[in-house]
């Protein structure tokens, strides 16, 4: 299966890392040219027990692929899209969902057909019909 995780934080990038452990292959995707550049050279700045091994494996049997570009990752045929992206909050303590937003947004304008969108965020009840109106 094709997977594409928009946000390498934390979540992101324990959660496609996983996927690509099974046998899927996946797109990463991050605004962070940097971050980007550092993870396509096997370069993490987290830590999880056991995770840099998997990591570094994957990346050498080519299931994980990292770009800035999110039509690039899309239409690498995922037919899974997680939104692993930060939620940091607001001025009254709301989640702040601009990120969420921002790239649901985009996703409309760019799938063709079917996709399953997973929210990986930790977003507030009722997000989901937000982010759905938005790719729609």
């Amino acid at each position: 299966m094709r997977i594409a995780v928009v946000g390498t934080g934390y979540v992101g990038l324990v959660t496609g890392t996983c996927f690509a452990e099974t046998g899927n292959k996946v797109t990463y995707v991050d605004i962070d040219q940097s971050k980007v550049a550092k993870l396509s050279a096997g370069q993490i700045k987290i830590y999880e027990p056991g995770l840099e091994k998997i990591f570094l494996r994957n990346i050498k049997e080519e299931r994980l692929k990292f770009t800035t570009n999110l039509e690039e990752a899309v239409e690498e045929d995922a037919d899974i899209i997680f939104l692993a992206l930060p939620t940091p909050p607001g001025a009254d303590g709301s989640a702040d969902l601009k990120y969420v937003l921002g790239v649901a947004n985009h996703l409309g304008k760019i799938l063709k057909g079917y996709k399953v969108i997973v929210n990986k965020s930790a977003v507030p009840v009722g997000t989901a019909d937000k982010v759905s109106a938005a790719i729609a």
